[in-house]
């Protein structure tokens, strides 16, 4: 089974866009990461983004825990809160 994780972070008002474009500028560390494949982003509410990603299992998934940390570390000014992360076992499609 695939490893996901969902990663949902609080973002300050009116700095969604900024959240956005931060994101996509770290989008590169995809293909640095060892068994990952992919991951997406959602607005899953007024201030509050969701980052969802699919890893070849969730050893994998559990692995990237650092770097992951490191990259909302550096959106530390655009959170309104400490992100939760969370890594299950599932299916992915595509």
């Amino acid at each position: 089974m695939a490893g996901i994780s969902m990663t949902v972070a609080s973002i300050q008002p009116g700095k969604m866009e900024e959240a956005y474009k931060f994101i996509d500028t770290q989008s590169h560390l995809v293909s640095t990461i060892e068994g990952m494949t992919g991951f997406a982003v959602a607005a899953t509410g007024d201030n509050e983004l969701t980052v969802i990603g699919v890893y070849e299992s969730t050893a994998a998934a559990a692995e990237a825990s650092p770097v992951v940390q490191g990259v909302f570390s550096e959106m530390a000014s655009l959170m309104a809160a400490a992100p939760e992360r969370g890594v299950f076992s599932g299916v992915w499609f595509s």
